[in-house]
């Protein structure tokens, strides 16, 4: 099989790139969620090739909940300029497209968009789906940086908004580690407005990460979420 059709065949079957992996391609990552009792689980794979990225992943096992996806983006990276479209496809009927941006150097704005066909979609980042996003962000150093932006319903007159600051801490030897801290507000879909502030952690090392978050209403629904996951690059 020659280079080109391994790489087709790569982009076709739904994998991509870890961002920050300078020594690996792909990567695998599992997740278990807790909420109200009842847990499920997420499994996804991701590979990349130049600047192409591509996941497939499955969410389940509940049937209100139980979904395959995939997606495919492109990533466009100048000197000042971050420029990232993306497609996601669903079992269940979905479809949507993102759009994703950063201008600027040291100091940069943060801007996107979301949208979809509004088929049931376990949106896992629990941010609205029909959204804008902006804000901005400042690199720190050689590899450090902070960034606070807002994603807000544009669509649904729900008055769903994710409001997150973002903090990333590099050590030698390729260690990372992430901690958001976000305030959600806006009414779920009975009418009733919900506010709360969530968390989430993530330690990299290498080629192993592990990652632990805490939603106070996930999609905005009334109980609140535990998210423990982690996985590996290859």
């Amino acid at each position: 099989m020659t280079h080109r059709a391994i790489r087709a065949l790569l982009l076709v079957i739904g994998l991509a790139a870890p961002a920050g992996a300078q020594d690996y391609h792909g990567k695998f990552t599992s997740g278990v969620y807790s909420a109200d009792g009842q847990q499920s689980a997420d499994v996804n794979v991701r590979y990349a090739l130049g600047g192409w990225t591509a996941w497939a992943g499955w969410y389940g096992p509940h049937a209100d909940t139980r979904q395959a996806r995939t997606g495919l983006e492109y990533d466009l990276k100048r000197p000042g300029l971050v420029f990232t479209p993306s497609v996601q496809l669903a079992s269940r009927g979905f479809a949507g497209l993102s759009l994703y941006s950063e201008v600027g150097r040291k100091a940069y704005v943060i801007a996107g968009l979301s949208r979809t066909n509004l088929a049931p979609y376990m949106n896992l980042t629990f941010d609205p789906n029909e959204s804008w996003q902006l804000g901005g962000g400042v690199h720190l150093g050689k590899s450090d940086s902070v960034a606070g932006f807002t994603i807000w319903d544009n669509r649904l007159h729900t008055g769903q908004q994710n409001t997150h600051v973002i903090l990333r801490h590099y050590w030698p030897g390729a260690k990372r580690l992430t901690a958001d801290v976000s305030y959600k507000s806006g009414r779920d879909d009975s009418g009733v407005r919900l506010t709360g502030l969530g968390t989430a952690g993530e330690f990299d090392d290498r080629r192993w990460f592990v990652k632990v978050a805490h939603d106070p209403h996930a999609n905005f629904s009334e109980p609140g979420m535990w998210r423990l996951g982690g996985g590996f690059r290859f």
